[in-house]
């Protein structure tokens, strides 16, 4: 059943323009930046491939954060979609038990919710074929970087906005209080990331940030060009403590939603 109700779920918003306006939307935005000097996307690139996995890495990292908004409309769409239309009382009605109902539901649209994302590989895979660009600014198309960039920053970003927007759509039942707990989730970290940038521990400020950016920048602040043009992100030290830590918050959150919800 709880396959059942992800399939449904992934039908039902491949159906909508929504899904594929935003994967342009991001595609264009990171093709655009890896193409034109002019756009930036978290700052200069400075000497390293236009392509590099670093700069994979931290466009991935921003513009997962900066799509929280887009985030929360698919999941708060499927989290209050039955109290919206009241045919709640026909789901419940059916021999679906809360595990299922709540479970299929939430991975339905926490995996439709990562599909726009994916754009930005797209985005800086196509970019770095405008005729325009210096070759010599380029590397090689590599498609391992692209893969750990998804595993390691966007998934788990994903996964922790759905969590807390899921968590608030199923208990408020309110389009409105899922975006005001996305913008005040948005503006704290803002908030937050000021603050630990004072933290004379810097492994504690990397912990701490459920978007992974702190993380990020420790592992790749003493790179030299040649390793941002070529390795991978490590698969241990804080970056990966960082993200089992929030992933582990995810969980903690989805299951906090799941005690308090009641048919």
């Amino acid at each position: 059943m709880i396959g059942r109700i992800f399939l449904f779920e992934v039908r039902y918003w491949l159906r909508q323009p929504m899904v594929y306006i935003f994967f342009l939307l991001l595609g264009f935005m990171c093709g655009a930046a890896v193409a034109v000097d002019n756009i930036q996307i978290g700052g200069s690139i400075g000497s390293v491939y236009r392509n590099a996995p670093e700069v994979i890495y931290n466009f991935h990292g921003i513009m997962s954060f900066i799509a929280l908004l887009m985030v929360t409309a698919f999941v708060n769409g499927t989290a209050i979609r039955d109290f919206q239309y009241d045919t709640a009382q026909i789901v419940f009605s059916t021999p679906i038990t809360k595990a299922q109902y709540l479970i299929g539901k939430f991975l339905g649209s926490t995996f439709v919710a990562v599909i726009p994302l994916l754009g930005i590989s797209i985005g800086i895979i196509v970019g770095s074929w405008w005729p325009t660009i210096d070759p010599e600014r380029l590397g090689p198309t590599l498609l391992a970087p692209h893969l750990s960039a998804l595993f390691m920053i966007t998934f788990p970003n994903v996964l922790f906005i759905s969590a807390v927007i899921f968590a608030v759509g199923i208990l408020a039942r309110s389009t409105v209080a899922s975006f005001i707990s996305a913008i005040v989730l948005m503006v704290g970290y803002l908030i937050s990331q000021s603050l630990m940038s004072g933290l004379e521990n810097e492994v504690s400020g990397a912990l701490l940030d459920p978007f992974g950016l702190n993380a990020l920048d420790q592992v790749t602040k003493y790179w030299t060009v040649s390793e941002k043009n070529s390795l991978l992100l490590p698969t241990s030290g804080v970056l990966l403590w960082n993200r089992l830590l929030w992933i582990v918050v995810s969980i903690a959150v989805f299951a906090f939603g799941y005690l308090r919800f009641s048919f």
